[in-house]
């Protein structure tokens, strides 16, 4: 996982060990007792803080929509441009560099825990579409920027296609596709708005 600020309280920490764990042993090893070893502190901790499994999901969502989504002002200094495709290109592949990097892959999986707990949940449900919707958002913004006539539709669609190289670079490494590759599979996606 990328190195974070230190946490600011003990249940801050734990979240962060929740997240931590859920990349690294998936959503059935997210215990309290595993989460009480990855953090570091005395048995119970963990309960002390977030009494029921939901609880503890919840914290590692709200975590990583911290960590992992664009702030509000990014949103609004994209839409305050005007790209060239190759700037928008650039923009696209810098976030995906920083996703796919090797140490972020720990939030990366326990991101897609996450998306499969929050499609049995719907209170989780509820809480992460708002977090989807930043990166639509943000998808919007860089499509509205680089002067694209309907970025309402095609945000969502650019959304499903990183979603979609992000899934490649968990299934299989070595079988990623490579940044040249990626850059190709953007350029097309750009040119379909």
């Amino acid at each position: 996982m990328p190195e974070t600020q230190a946490p600011t309280s003990r249940r801050d920490q734990v979240a962060e060990a929740a997240l931590h764990v859920l990349g690294e042993s998936g959503s059935r090893g997210l215990t309290h007792r595993a989460v009480d070893a990855a953090a570091g502190v005395p048995n119970g901790t963990t309960s002390n803080y977030f009494n029921s499994r939901p609880a503890l999901l919840q914290a590692a969502l709200e975590l990583h929509v911290e960590l992992d989504t664009p702030p509000e002002a990014t949103l609004a200094g994209i839409a305050d441009l005007t790209l060239t495709d190759e700037e928008a290109l650039d923009l696209m592949m810098v976030t995906m560099d920083r996703l796919m990097a090797d140490d972020n892959l720990d939030l990366l999986k326990a991101r897609y825990e996450l998306v499969l707990e929050a499609s049995r949940s719907e209170e989780l449900h509820e809480n992460f579409e708002p977090a989807r919707e930043r990166f639509v958002g943000l998808a919007r913004a860089l499509l509205k920027a680089r002067g694209c006539k309907t970025p309402d539709e095609h945000a969502a669609q650019l959304v499903v296609v990183m979603d979609g190289a992000l899934m490649d670079r968990l299934i299989d490494a070595s079988s990623r596709l490579d940044r040249d590759a990626l850059r190709e599979l953007l350029t097309r996606q750009l040119e379909t708005c």
